[in-house]
């Protein structure tokens, strides 16, 4: 089974999907040990780990096609990818649907924001382009998958009625899902009714759109697929500010052992034991690499 054939799957099931976002190769195994069915992927985050930048529209093609190959090359469950607005018009988007399907990603997001785009988080975002404008693009991006499995997401950023406007033609023109990124609890609950395809909702921190619903409340309500875009990056960025501030004051770490993960655990993320297996048998007449925690 292909990862694009798992995420048509989880689609076409009947589970509320859970998808944390990863923002590098190791975000996105730490999220395949823990048990989810598959990845998001966050521009606001890979735009952090790769260009130290807020997601300003900065990061290229190449650069986020090289880190979302990473993801998925690093896990076994299916990596769903954050494509901007398809790096371009209808045709970038059609060579952008190509080059992401052919390193084993199993969908991605194209959004309508005019480029180059901005997170709505940082600053006010450049406005929309027209719905035709983002049909071909859809239209194009579905004309270039080879397998229909792979998912085709369509996001946009106007609110209200015009957003279901919007993604209900994205639907039509062969978007498999579709994304409105509320801005108020009182949007939450207005799109899932009047949404005629799979809903995706981000859920976004401390902004007090989702404060108190779980993932399976908002599933009730009608949205399929529940990415939570910021969450592992901002607990790992305050996880390291943390520690790193105990490090300078004590000029030690063994005060700090509990609070990170240990050799053994960490070769387990990072795939240990299949390098190891590799290397004694095919690194003839080499002794393999043991931790001495491991011999």
């Amino acid at each position: 089974m292909t990862k694009a054939e798992k995420l048509r799957a989880l689609l076409n099931g009947s589970e509320t999907i859970l998808a944390p976002c990863a923002f590098d190769a190791l975000s996105a195994r730490c999220i395949e040990i823990a048990g989810f069915p598959m990845v998001g992927t966050t521009g606001f985050g890979i735009h952090g780990a790769y260009l130290g930048t807020p997601d300003n529209g900065l990061l290229t093609f190449n650069e986020m096609l090289s880190s979302c190959t990473q993801m998925t090359e690093t896990v076994e469950i299916p990596v769903m990818a954050d494509a901007e607005g398809g790096y371009g018009n209808a045709i970038n988007t059609y060579r952008t649907v190509r080059e992401f399907e052919k390193v084993g990603l199993a969908g991605l997001f194209i959004e309508d924001q005019k480029l180059p785009p901005n997170c709505p988080f940082f600053k006010k975002t450049p406005g929309e382009i027209s719905i035709e404008e983002m049909c071909g693009k859809i239209k194009a991006a579905v004309r270039a998958r080879e397998d229909e499995n792979f998912v085709i997401c369509a996001r946009t950023e106007a609110h209200g009625a015009e957003a279901v406007e919007r993604v209900n033609a994205y639907a039509e023109a062969g978007a498999d899902m579709v994304k409105i990124v509320p801005l108020t609890r009182e949007e939450l609950e207005y799109y899932p009714p009047r949404v005629n395809a799979p809903l995706h909702l981000g859920f976004a921190p401390g902004r007090g759109i989702n404060d108190g619903l779980t993932a399976w409340d908002a599933g009730k309500m009608g949205y399929k697929v529940i990415t939570f875009p910021m969450t592992v990056l901002f607990a790992s960025v305050k996880a390291m500010l943390d520690i790193l501030v105990r490090l300078k004051q004590d000029g030690t770490d063994d005060r700090l052992l509990e609070r990170m993960t240990n050799f053994s655990e960490y070769f387990e993320v990072v795939h240990g034991g299949f390098y190891r297996d590799l290397e004694a048998q095919m690194l003839e007449g080499e002794r393999p690499f043991r931790h001495k925690t491991q011999q």
